[in-house]
């Protein structure tokens, strides 16, 4: 698996919705969404890699505990929890991910959230799985979460270098907004708009925010289209 490739679709699939409109029009509903896409898609591709490998006793167990996901999911959560406690590395994390996805499913969302910091705070894994599980616990509990615990837990995700720090710091901006700092976000909306690599869908919708802010317009579908002779843009 290409580091650089997956980074990309996670982000590209955790962006997906429209997590950055204002907090009141889009709600936790958006981001438990997001959550779900990406949760698909990590499975997906780490059932992938691993297939190809030479674990298949491994492979076998993994189907098991995933079987009757979406019959059963409270059922499917403890099969998956106990086998993220065994198993090899690459399934360890895999299966976090799709725990949470069946807690989530279950309506406990406590649950949920344990399972993103235990992949988040687990030491074997791979540190994209990690940051991945640290990025989805903090968007999972922002709704109701402490601001200032949640801002403590997104500010090293959000640092240069960091993979997921585009949507670290979208979700930093938007807690300031759910925290009354209107000028604190549209500054870091402001400030992720003009980041260099910024993909293209995350910058039209900071753009849109920002305008509806009343900061910085957001881009025009006729930007850059000319104007006939005499007639303002």
């Amino acid at each position: 698996m290409k580091s650089d490739e997956f980074i990309r679709e996670v982000n590209e699939d955790l962006q997906r919705d429209r997590l950055a409109g204002l907090w009141r029009r889009y709600g936790a509903a958006v981001v438990v969404a997001a959550v779900a896409l990406v949760l698909g898609t990590a499975a997906s591709v780490g059932w992938q890699s691993w297939q190809e490998s030479r674990r298949a006793a491994e492979a076998d167990r993994f189907a098991q505990a995933v079987d009757g996901i979406e019959r059963d999911p409270a059922d499917a959560a403890g099969r998956l929890a106990s086998f993220a406690g065994e198993a090899d590395t690459g399934y360890r994390a895999v299966a976090r991910l799709r725990e949470a996805e069946a807690r989530a499913a279950a309506n406990d969302g406590p649950g949920a959230v344990a399972a993103l910091q235990a992949l988040a705070g687990n030491g074997e894994v791979d540190p994209l799985f990690r940051d991945l599980g640290a990025i989805l616990a903090a968007a999972r509990e922002f709704d109701g979460g402490d601001p200032a615990a949640l801002k403590a837990r997104l500010e090293p995700q959000a640092a240069p270098g960091q993979p997921f720090r585009f949507t670290a710091r979208e979700l930093l901006a938007m807690l300031a907004l759910r925290s009354g700092d209107v000028e604190g976000a549209a500054r870091m909306l402001g400030e992720l708009r003009r980041e260099s690599g910024l993909p293209e869908a995350q910058e039209r919708r900071v753009g849109e925010l920002l305008a509806s802010l009343g900061g910085e317009p957001a881009a025009s579908a006729d930007a850059g289209v000319p104007q006939p002779p005499g007639q303002r843009p």
